[in-house]
């Protein structure tokens, strides 16, 4: 049986729109694997090459607005440039709330890759962000 602490993440029922909850044993870790979930309503994260990085430097007044902004930037990167991004070497400030660091993937393409939901925006709709034996993350997104 897998244990919860190696679950990345899963997906969450909503009646309008979709969800996940994230999951990491650090805040880095927990807001990679929430990009990762993101991602992957739109397509097959692995299919994905790894061949351009951007720079983020994200700066928010507290943790829920750290994810918040975290998601909705790597949603406009989809939007903006089509890039799926699938590795990140970030750093999660948490007395700042701040993240900063780099991401790597590749250009998403219909006619090679899978694809899914259309993502609109992020929401703060029954967003939680907290830590009991580990992280944990639950965010809803507009579709």
């Amino acid at each position: 049986m897998e244990r919860e602490e190696e679950i990345r993440y899963k997906y969450i029922e909503h009646p309008s729109d979709v969800g996940f909850e994230a999951y990491g044993d650090t805040l880095e870790e927990l807001f990679a694997h929430a990009a990762i979930a993101l991602f992957s309503f739109m397509t097959d994260v692995e299919g994905i090459e790894e061949e351009e990085e951007r720079a983020v430097a994200i700066q928010s007044e507290d943790l829920y607005s750290l994810m918040f902004d975290w998601l909705d930037e790597m949603l406009f990167l989809f939007e903006s440039e089509l890039l799926v991004m699938k590795t990140f070497d970030i750093k999660v400030n948490a007395s700042n709330f701040s993240i900063n660091g780099t991401c790597r993937g590749g250009k998403f393409d219909p006619l090679k890759h899978e694809s899914g939901i259309i993502i609109k925006a992020v929401t703060y709709n029954m967003m939680e962000v907290k830590k009991n034996k580990i992280w944990h993350a639950r965010v809803v997104l507009d579709v």
